[in-house]
């Protein structure tokens, strides 16, 4: 038996937490940092499918998972009038898995560090990496505390914005802003919703998400070009008056909206893509979750990606080859699949925007009657295969 490897996680998000227990569980030693001073994550809620559960089941974490979940069956369309258009499922209980669970960010990420500690990963908060020297046997760290440590490998799941992307993989991976944006904000499920829903309207939707009996989350997507900035004493009133927008007027999802201009959450996020192609490695340094392939959520699988990124690896690392060699399959085991999510996610969201003129508006209620149940599920497909 050979040293224990060294391993840097960069990021104490959904993917850098999960990621530290399933390389810990494989006999590695785990240090996490991370540039805030506390563990916390924007946005309200996020969904786990049938992959990701798959995942977080490898590392130990599911029984917590589904105690602060919510299972939800499938989601309902309607058009802005509440007509009823199709009712989509996230698939049969594969492995005996629900197809899909709704739960809030800050109560998972906080399940997720605490499994990682007990697994015996250790963190440094307010720490961000000054520089990396890697060589053939180690990369040298030095931190913003000016002390320096060796690790074998360095994993930059520091998301969006990535530090570790930036500066060991270049410029020219910069996030690329897609024209649309989601307002979200946490409410009280006065509906009792069991499941999501989603209201198209023009140019856009709202989605209610149960996390539990008494709450949800609404996400309101729209096409807005640019990166205005808004008033934070005005967001519930923005986040308001779009969802009226959308809908017209109508009173359907009218309660909610109402709850919408009471809401003091309200979070609001543009959305950009990263692709880096192949390979996400250099050396000893790696890029994985969002900072080598940030997604629109139109799959519901951003999350989930990042999760498989960490577990796939970990299996690859446990195995009896070199480094290079782990890394080598790593990707030829992810990229294909992480592809085909992150362009259907894009696709997903250009064809939800592309309903402005009531010509459009009138077709995309026909697609989300007649079709969206097919290519739903074709996602339900691609996201059961084997990672």
């Amino acid at each position: 038996m050979g040293e224990p490897l060294r391993i840097l996680i960069v990021g104490a998000g959904i993917g850098g937490l999960t990621t530290a227990s399933a390389m810990a569980r494989i006999g590695a030693r785990v240090e996490v940092i991370d540039d805030k001073p506390e563990i916390s994550v924007a946005g309200v809620g996020f969904g786990l499918r049938i992959n990701g559960l798959r995942a977080v089941r490898e590392i130990g974490l599911l029984d917590q998972v589904l105690e602060v979940g919510h299972p939800a069956p499938g989601i309902d369309n309607y058009d802005s009038e509440g007509n009823l258009l199709s009712t989509m499922s996230y698939g049969t209980r594969d492995e005996g898995l629900p197809g899909c669970v709704t739960m809030s960010r800050m109560a998972f990420l906080e399940l997720a560090a605490k499994h990682a500690v007990d697994n015996g990963c250790t963190f440094r908060m307010s720490t961000t990496v000054a520089a990396v020297a890697p060589d053939d046997d180690k990369a040298v760290v030095t931190f913003s505390s000016g002390d320096r440590a060796d690790y074998d490998l360095v994993l930059g799941f520091d998301g969006l914005h990535s530090q570790i992307r930036r500066e060991y993989f270049g410029e020219q991976y910069a996030p690329r802003p897609l024209g649309g944006v989601a307002w979200r904000a946490g409410l009280p499920n006065r509906r009792r919703l069991m499941q999501p829903i989603i209201c198209q309207g023009r140019g856009g939707k709202i989605m209610l998400t149960p996390l539990s009996a008494d709450t949800m989350y609404m996400v309101l997507t729209v096409a807005e070009e640019g990166r205005p900035r808004y008033d934070p004493q005005q967001m519930a009133r923005i986040m308001h008056d779009r969802a009226v927008a959308l809908t017209g007027g109508s009173e359907f999802l009218a309660d909610a909206l109402e709850d919408v201009r009471h809401a003091e959450n309200v979070a609001y996020t543009p959305y950009s893509t990263v692709w880096v192609p192949y390979p996400w490695f250099r050396g000893r340094v790696m890029i994985m979750g969002d900072a080598a392939h940030t997604m629109t959520p139109y799959l519901g699988s951003g999350a989930a990606m990042s999760i498989e990124d960490g577990v796939v690896l970990a299996q690859e690392l446990a195995k009896d080859q070199s480094l290079g060699d782990a890394q080598l399959e790593f990707m030829k085991r992810r990229l294909p699949r992480v592809r085909a999510v992150h362009d259907r996610s894009i696709e997903s969201m250009l064809e939800e925007f592309d309903s402005v003129t009531p010509e459009a508006y009138r077709a995309r209620i026909e697609h989300l009657r007649h079709d969206e149940p097919i290519a739903n599920e074709y996602a339900n497909r691609l996201l059961r295969m084997p990672y």
